[in-house]
């Protein structure tokens, strides 16, 4: 397990000792421009061994934290073995030092607005490297979104309709009840009540697993814990197409069901 904290990356390896209790142990390592720096290896003492492997990775994560808090802004050791693990570490009772003081409101430095975020380098930082790779992200996002309200919507329509009341259908009621609900609890309740299609249903439960993956992907060591670039959908034409064309023949299916038009390009004057 990988955990990013304050530029470093900690990754929990504790050790299970011969009389099967677990020694607590993180390795450090920093990630710059897509370079990994290995950093030192912070290990328990043998009296501070847990018999559970999850007590011994908590305890290996706090005493990670409490060395990188107390060697903040100072070079990365490396010893020959590659471990290190000062006194201050080698106990999660260990403390930083108090943090200064913040300054009053008025002082703090106010975040940039976006349209003065320097965008082009934040998409370079998530591994978004050329035009084509932000655009088909952009994409992907906005039919997943289409699919998610589309699908919503079939299903308080349907609800709503079967629903009795003497003044017609409430889709606005139906809608609170359905919207909070997660997308695959949506797309199986609409496959059992019949208002989505199964070939629908494939494709709208494929493009929300591209976008968990989106949200989700674990990238190669070599780059850093945010990094999207390498997902298929972004870097293969072939899976691209594959995933836009089947999201947007669900959403015409859908819109068809609702008796809405699909948008029409605009007329060129």
């Amino acid at each position: 397990m990988e955990i990013p904290y304050k530029g470093y990356t900690i990754t929990l390896s504790s050790e299970r000792q011969p009389d099967g209790r677990w020694l607590p142990v993180a390795q450090l390592e920093t990630v710059r421009r897509g370079i990994v720096t290995p950093g030192p290896v912070v290990r328990a003492t043998s009296q501070e061994t847990r018999a559970a492997r999850a007590d011994a990775d908590a305890m290996a994560v706090k005493m990670a934290r409490a060395w990188i808090d107390a060697n903040e802004g100072k070079p990365v050791p490396v010893g020959a073995s590659g471990e290190a693990a000062p006194p201050e570490a080698r106990t999660p009772a260990a403390r930083p030092e108090a943090a200064p003081r913040a300054k009053a409101t008025g002082d703090r430095k106010r975040p940039a607005p976006a349209e003065k975020l320097d965008w082009a380098n934040l998409c370079q930082a998530v591994g978004l490297d050329s035009d084509e790779k932000v655009d088909r992200l952009t994409r992907v996002l906005v039919v997943h979104s289409l699919l998610d309200r589309l699908v919503t919507l079939v299903l308080a329509t349907k609800i709503a309709s079967s629903r009795e009341s003497a003044e017609g259908p409430d889709v606005e009621k139906a809608l609170a009840d359905i919207a909070p609900l997660p997308l695959p609890t949506r797309i199986d309740l609409g496959s059992a009540l019949g208002v989505l299609a199964p070939a629908v249903a494939e494709s709208v439960v494929e493009v929300d697993r591209v976008r968990h993956r989106l949200a989700q992907h674990r990238p190669p060591r070599a780059k850093p814990p945010w990094d999207v670039g390498d997902i298929e959908e972004l870097t293969s034409q072939a899976a691209y197409d594959r995933c836009l064309s089947k999201a947007i023949q669900a959403a015409h299916d859908l819109m068809s069901s609702l008796r809405v038009r699909w948008p029409a390009p605009p007329q060129s004057q």
